[in-house]
């Protein structure tokens, strides 16, 4: 059966509200996804040599016209998005042109007054202004990333390196509220545009940013006390799970409670210049929770990363790193028998 088709007999058994935004998008999504993806791979590549034409000729004139013509492409693809956003191979066209624009626009402001603080602060603002008036899922999942390099960017050029550490902890809340809500977000008029590619935005930029965590050694990155990150994160943990666990019905004050609790925070002082780790867990239990396989994906790619790079710079022997290995994969077994022993799954009839 076609998904039209059955969203249309579910509309008619009054089985789903008709003026529902869930509806919309359902319908929006009812193309195979290889037809969508060959109509977007030929929109960029029809618009390769174009763009190749652009940048060529920008770098020749100079600062003043990349801001002319990003400016100009900025518009052109706003009216095309808003006239035509139904149609693929157009808005794909359109986001193509559309980042050029951003990339000549902030480009030629960093350049023309050599500024990297004024470019930083329109990137920041442009890419909240696209994110809402600009209804892509493409280009709202890459503004959120542009955002929060932009604000990496004026955090180190006003050299408020502890800052990074409020900014992680906004990601990783924003992360939480915005999957734990999933449900509500579907049948709102706005969040259901928003909440996937701002959610899927939140967790890649929280990660790609604890990526600094991993890189200290490298020249040109400050000095930073990962700690505090670990602490904000652990607090958000600890508050997803007393979430999750008054969810099942489960008192604070039960045994299972207690050890799931005391086990974060051991973990997380054991971890404490590891905040990386901490974050791929939030986010490995969100995916869980909301039975999402591309969260549980993502986490597992990045705390295999993190743990990776925490067991590289551990300031100790082979041997020692071998028998850390080892307890700790003792201790997850432990833990894993005492879990199955607290939680016992209910017995399906």
């Amino acid at each position: 059966m076609q998904l039209n088709t059955l969203i249309d007999e579910l509309i008619a058994k009054k089985l789903l509200p008709s003026n529902t935004q869930a509806t919309t998008v359902l319908q929006q999504e009812a193309n195979p996804w290889f037809i969508t993806a060959l109509i977007g791979i030929s929109a960029w590549l029809s618009v390769i040599l174009f763009l190749f034409f652009i940048f060529l000729t920008e770098v020749i004139d100079g600062a003043g016209s990349a801001i002319t013509v990003g400016v100009i492409l900025l518009a052109v693809t706003i009216f095309l998005h808003c006239l035509y956003k139904n149609r693929l191979f157009v808005s794909q066209l359109a986001l193509a042109l559309n980042l050029t624009g951003q990339i000549l626009l902030i480009g030629g402001v960093a350049v023309a007054d050599k500024n990297i603080i004024a470019a930083a602060l329109l990137t920041w603002f442009l890419e909240i202004f696209l994110i809402f008036i600009y209804k892509d899922h493409i280009l709202r999942f890459l503004a959120v990333l542009i955002a929060t390099m932009a604000a990496l960017v004026l955090l180190y050029e006003f050299r408020l390196y502890q800052g990074i550490h409020i900014l992680i902890v906004l990601l990783a809340a924003g992360a939480s509220w915005y999957w734990l809500r999933e449900s509500d977000h579907l049948t709102d008029k706005m969040m259901t545009w928003l909440y996937q590619p701002m959610g899927y935005g939140f967790v890649m930029a929280l990660q790609l940013v604890l990526l600094l965590s991993i890189l200290s050694d490298m020249p040109d990155i400050p000095i930073i006390t990962w700690w505090y990150s670990t602490i904000g994160l652990m607090i958000i943990l600890i508050m997803l799970e007393i979430y999750i666990l008054d969810g099942y019905d489960i008192s604070m004050s039960a045994p299972q409670s207690y050890a799931i609790f005391i086990s974060t925070v051991v973990t997380s002082l054991l971890l404490y210049q590891s905040p990386g780790i901490i974050a791929s867990i939030i986010i490995l239990v969100l995916g869980f929770q909301r039975g999402n396989r591309v969260l549980m994906g993502l986490a597992v790619i990045f705390l295999t990363i993190f743990i990776i790079a925490f067991y590289y710079y551990l300031d100790i022997t082979l041997l020692m790193k071998s028998v850390t290995l080892i307890t700790t994969g003792i201790a997850l077994l432990v833990l894993r028998f005492m879990f199955k022993y607290m939680f016992p799954l209910t017995q399906r009839k």
